[in-house]
């Protein structure tokens, strides 16, 4: 068995990709480089011998070749023992990075990512000597199984009929189950049981009925998409079986030190093995007649149960695909899938009539459909060519050639095959149309709320500066001729008339509706003027008003819906210097101070509005910008949603910092702009 076991191994080696010593030095430096600052877990399974263990001690097979491809990669790693179904769930809970000598299975390929194999062998059915019921694997029907719980042959072995299962957490525990004869067969790797085995004094009183029930390829497991990690490890192995030092280790653990005596070995065997078969031969000719036709039958009667289940499984794929069909053909979203050429090869009922089209462009360049040309255009290259890229919720207005006219958001990703090879791309994309209708509602309404909440504010404003000019029209009559007061109504008249208008001009500039323009703005002239909109009533509740902005500040957005965003910021701001004014006596608390400031980074601007409020918790913090989520009694929940839709259609930044009794501060960030 070792012997088939070794050709396997060396045909893997002759086939794998060559690696150069420069590629080498390369992979090693660029591990180096991404070595982790945290120790690489390792997952391996103490009760499989010998990859993992040998006389008791860990120093399989495994274990040597991972602590030398650790050195060579320069990975930093510690070992853990578990059991394969543990090592498994940790893997996919991201608490381990690597497991030792698992073989591949579609069923872990969605948890985890696979490396080159490192170890071949076969899966066979243990039986004792005297069982002459079990000689195929059919034979096992109403029979009781012990195996390994999440190996292959478990996977296998569950699709014939009426084959019971003793299900174990490890190889050795499952061949213990059978040989304490609590099962009448093992199902298993043939290395291990024959190494336990072995160990136990127990090889003359079992044999394998099928000995290559399953070819089985051990590989090392990472977590899934953790390609670079994946990429370090196959450069290794694969170095490893370039360079002869695979061969060497693998010999030191799988083979006879004297190549003679072992070829010697083989050749008595072999010859013992002729005389007894031809001695044999001769006495079981006599049978051989009388049992033919009932072995013909009875493989027969095998096949055919095989084929059945063959049908069954043809029939099952063959309903999963119209059961996928029926969900792709029912989405409310179009659904568009391209092969690597560009073809269109799945074009859904919703995407036909978004489109306009009567039947589906089905095998056709996706550039002769408008709509899917639209989409993808500077997209669909960039994906087919590999490229890692997604583009998520993406908006794009359009009409129909008939005048309809849509509202689309769209995602483009890519499409992968089975070896995780990208092999087209798929575009989905619904009409949203009135979800923007309703969201210009929701934000006129929020609009007014505030607007509201500026016009009482800025009343008291606009009255302290006209009381002061009916104070100097009064005293004309009777101070027109001093020169006194002729300098100082020249003065400061103009002054409360420049003040009263750009109150009222800030107010209009607010109220009126318009599409969203993108300009060069100027912040500090623009921040000046909702500063003047609510400095009179934070003065009026007690409160601080800060203005902090540099003049050399610049960005590109649309100055409405920015000035929108700065009013909800300071009106919550004010609110929560208001819940905090009320919840502690002014003797025991500090000063409530609302900061409106800017600076700029290096590429950016930073427009921050601070106050020492009331705060938020983490979980408010969390649900802040959720749609008609409020901590106010008498708030929508739409300022601050409405304002972070703002903020990202014209591509800026929202980040929220803030600490329950202490207070909040939120930061917009910019690109500036170089068109100052």
């Amino acid at each position: 068995m070792k012997h088939i076991l070794i050709i396997a191994l060396l045909t893997g080696m002759l086939i794998s990709q060559p690696v150069s010593p420069a590629m080498a030095a390369d992979h090693r430096a660029q591990a180096e480089t991404d070595t982790h600052s945290e120790p690489l877990i390792v997952a391996y399974d103490p009760e499989l011998v010998p990859l993992h263990t040998e006389d008791g001690e860990n120093r399989g097979f495994s274990i040597e070749l991972m602590d030398r491809i650790s050195e060579a990669a320069g990975l930093d790693i510690v070992y853990e023992p578990m059991t394969k179904s543990e090592a498994i769930a940790k893997i996919n809970d991201q608490e381990i990075d690597i497991i030792l000598s698992i073989p591949f299975s579609e069923k872990h390929s969605t948890m985890m990512e696979f490396t080159d194999s490192v170890f071949s062998t076969s899966v066979g059915i243990l039986t004792r000597v005297d069982d002459d019921d079990i000689d195929v694997v059919t034979d096992l029907s109403e029979s009781l199984v012990a195996l390994q719980n999440e190996t292959v042959e478990y996977e296998f072995l569950r699709n014939i009929r009426r084959i019971h299962f003793q299900v174990a957490s490890s190889q050795r525990r499952a061949l213990d189950i059978f040989i304490e004869g609590r099962a009448d067969a093992f199902a298993g790797n043939v290395v291990t049981a024959n190494t336990l085995l072995e160990q136990y004094g127990l090889e003359g009183e079992y044999t394998f009925a099928d000995s290559h029930l399953l070819h089985v390829d051990y590989s090392f497991a990472v977590q899934r998409e953790n390609y670079s990690l994946l990429n370090q490890l196959n450069s290794e192995i694969r170095r490893m079986k370039a360079s002869g030092a695979y061969s060497e280790l693998y010999d030191q653990h799988f083979q006879d030190d004297d190549p003679f005596a072992r070829w010697l070995l083989i050749s008595v065997q072999v010859a013992a093995g002729l005389l007894i078969i031809l001695l044999l031969l001769f006495l079981i000719s006599i049978r051989w007649n009388r049992q033919l036709q009932t072995k013909v039958e009875k493989k027969t009667a095998d096949l055919n149960e095989l084929n059945s289940s063959l049908l069954q499984q043809v029939e099952l794929k063959r309903n999963n695909n119209e059961f996928l069909n029926q969900i792709l053909d029912s989405s409310p979203r179009g659904i568009v899938t391209l092969d690597k050429s560009g073809k269109i090869t799945k074009f859904n009922p919703q995407a036909t009539q978004v489109s306009g089209i009567t039947d589906p462009p089905l095998h056709i360049p996706y550039k002769e459909v408008d709509l899917v040309c639209e989409l993808l255009k500077e997209k669909a290259e960039r994906v087919l060519k590999g490229e890692k890229v997604r583009f998520l919720g993406e908006h794009m207005n359009w009409t129909r050639s008939d005048g309809h006219f849509f509202q689309l958001r769209y995602f483009v990703y890519p499409l992968y095959n089975y070896d995780q090879q990208i092999n087209g791309l798929i575009l989905t994309f619904e009409d949203v149309t009135e979800e923007f209708t309703l969201r210009k509602k929701l934000f006129e309404q929020e609009k007014n709320q505030a607007l509201s909440r500026v016009v009482a504010g800025i009343a008291h404003e606009i009255r302290n500066p006209l009381s002061s000019i009916k104070t100097f029209v009064e005293l004309i009559p009777t101070k027109m001729h001093n020169e006194k007061f002729q300098q100082q109504i020249s003065t400061y008249v103009p002054k409360e008339i420049v003040r009263v208008s750009e109150l009222i001009e800030g107010l209009i500039n607010y109220a009126r509706p318009r599409h969203q323009t993108i300009e060069v703005i100027h912040v500090k002239k623009l921040l000046h003027e909702c500063f003047i909109l609510f400095e009179r009533t934070a003065a009026n509740k007690g409160f601080e008003f800060h203005f902090d902005v540099p003049d050399d500040l610049f960005i590109e957005a649309d100055p409405h819906q920015l000035k929108q965003i700065i009013i909800n910021l300071i009106i919550n701001s004010l609110d929560a210097l208001e819940e905090k004014q009320a919840a502690d006596p002014a003797e025991e608390r500090n000063p409530l101070i609302l900061t409106l400031a800017a600076h700029k980074n290096q590429h950016t601007i930073s427009i921050e509005v601070t106050d020492n409020g009331i705060g938020m918790t983490s979980e408010e913090r969390k649900k802040i910008l959720e749609p008609f989520y409020t901590t106010k009694s008498k708030g929508t929940g739409l300022g601050l949603a409405i304002a972070g839709q703002l903020i990202e259609e014209n591509d800026g930044e929202l980040k929220i910092t803030s600490r329950k009794n202490e207070g909040t501060k939120m930061t917009l960030i910019f690109k500036a702009s170089g068109r100052e």
